[in-house]
């Protein structure tokens, strides 16, 4: 019998790229090593969905079952720049 809980323990976690969008909650998203994948929004970013331009580093969980497809689960924060002195 499954437990009533989420099942988010069973996927692969990494960080992506967004490559570029597709529409207002898709991305296409490249992997580590290249590969491309569409990634969506979670639902806890769906509700406020973040500026995600291209570039934007993100964490994602993909199913073992499915490795095209992503779930974007957070955003990296952009590193802020150095001043030159």
């Amino acid at each position: 019998m499954r437990s009533s809980g989420p099942a988010y323990d069973d996927c692969v976690r990494t960080n992506g790229t967004i490559l570029k969008t597709i529409s207002a909650d898709l991305y296409e998203v490249a992997l580590p090593n290249g590969k491309p994948v569409i990634g969506h929004l979670s639902k806890a970013l769906a509700v406020n969905p973040p500026e995600l331009a291209d570039g934007t580093v993100v964490q994602l969980e993909i199913s073992p079952f499915d490795l095209d497809r992503a779930r974007i689960a957070s955003v990296e924060p952009s590193p802020t720049p150095q001043s030159a002195e």
